[in-house]
């Protein structure tokens, strides 16, 4: 019988290893550029800072590793009831930065609650959905799961973070989906998003929704009363979503225009993308070289640390190293999702899900911000950008993962 370490070393996903770990020195050598130059006083000494979260970030993955399957799903509803509480103080006596109440100060430490908060939904869904008698097709079900991530989105909204709510979306239908949610279902979820945002971007997109919605619908044929109801929420949310922009933080307002017209403010704005645009455009197939981006270390490129690091490495290392960046997410988040085919019982299944879809969410909205193709949402790229408290937890959620790998066949 294989011992405990021997175990270890022949099942642990050493893939999924070599991805995040390749992630963090991207991010690091991203961090080593950014705080180097005009910008360089306000940010120096980060990429040293990270380091050491990174150590710490390996011991909690490799803890992680070595706690049983049963004690995650013991303390899943305590979790999550810590994290609410911990946002419910956040928004009471937080500590605010650019307009946003989203971290807790203990003692010099602060930490931003909405992490561990992801961490927490995760387990509490995976706890209910993994009960063989809970069925997403009821509407009982698939009620208290809606009630689940909508207290700490309504709670994160408020700070105001709306970036990271809307994560807490895209952990929440990829999950329900796993759990059985029917095609009817999600399309009943995701068409009002999707007529939203299409609301928002003018009465011309709108149409062309409305005809890709009426053309699925023809092909699905679903029973007339499914049409009537995805008809209604349609309709509805076009006509309500002008009092949803009013209701909108101006920032969040300027956010949106900028994403569909950010030459309409170059200074303002729209200044960000453009010049995170210029910065990734210039680097070419193989970049500047290391520490020569003129956009970075002239500080032309804003929040190199944290939302547009991949504009710096795809200034400093072109295309090729934009690619091995894309490469080493997509191997992520795909060993990620391969786990939970694997894992043998189905409340590790589902945490696998949620916590491949936090990573798949977050690479494709900051990525796709850096290059025009998504809003400036304030989201990071986990594991490459700067962040003490979202490394832990993201060494946190990969340990767990790891964990479930090595005792899949228990």
């Amino acid at each position: 019988m294989a011992t405990p370490r021997q175990q270890l070393r022949k099942y642990l996903d050493w893939p999924l290893v070599g991805a995040a770990l390749g992630l963090v020195a991207c991010g690091i050598v991203g961090l080593l550029s950014a705080t180097t130059g005009t910008a360089s006083a306000r940010v120096s000494g980060l990429a040293g800072i990270q380091f050491l979260w990174l150590v710490l970030a390996i011991g909690v993955a490799i803890g992680a590793i070595r706690v049983p399957t049963r004690f995650w799903f013991g303390i899943s509803y305590i979790l999550y009831g810590i994290s609410i509480i911990a946002l419910v103080l956040t928004l009471a006596v937080g500590v605010s930065r650019m307009g946003a109440e989203r971290w807790l100060a203990i003692g010099p430490f602060r930490f931003q609650t909405s992490e561990i908060g992801k961490i927490g939904l995760i387990l509490a869904l995976a706890r209910y959905l993994s009960f063989h008698k809970v069925s997403v097709s009821r509407f009982r079900d698939f009620a208290v799961t809606v009630g689940l991530v909508l207290v700490p989105i309504v709670l994160i909204h408020r700070q105001p973070d709306l970036g990271t709510a809307l994560v807490y979306g895209a952990i929440f239908l990829p999950m329900v989906y796993w759990a059985g949610l029917a095609n009817l279902h999600l399309l009943a979820i995701v068409t009002p998003v999707i007529n939203a945002v299409c609301a928002f971007a003018g009465w011309i997109p709108w149409l062309v929704f409305l005809l890709i919605l009426v053309g699925v619908l023809f092909l699905m044929r679903p029973p007339l009363r499914w049409t009537v109801v995805i008809a209604v929420i349609n309709l509805v949310v076009g006509i309500v979503t002008p009092a949803i922009w009013d209701r909108l933080e101006p920032f969040q307002q300027r956010r949106i225009e900028t994403f569909f017209s950010p030459e309409k403010d170059p200074l303002g704005a729209g200044y960000q993308i453009i010049q995170s645009q210029v910065a990734i455009g210039s680097g070419g197939g193989w970049g500047k070289g290391f520490l020569e981006g003129s956009q970075t270390r002239l500080a032309y490129l804003p929040e190199t640390h944290t939302d547009f690091i991949f504009a710096v490495l795809g200034e400093e290392f072109g295309f090729v190293g934009a690619i091995v960046v894309v490469a080493l997410y997509v191997l992520l988040v795909w060993r990620i999702f391969r786990m939970a085919l694997v894992a043998n019982s189905n409340f590790a299944s589902f945490v696998c899900i949620g916590v491949g879809s936090m990573f798949a969410f977050h690479g494709i909205i900051n990525i796709g911000m850096t290059i025009g193709l998504a809003p400036v949402t304030g989201l990071p790229l986990l594991l490459v950008s700067y962040g003490g408290s979202s490394l832990l937890t993201n060494g946190l959620a990969i340990g767990m993962v790891l964990g479930f790998g090595v005792r899949r066949f228990e």
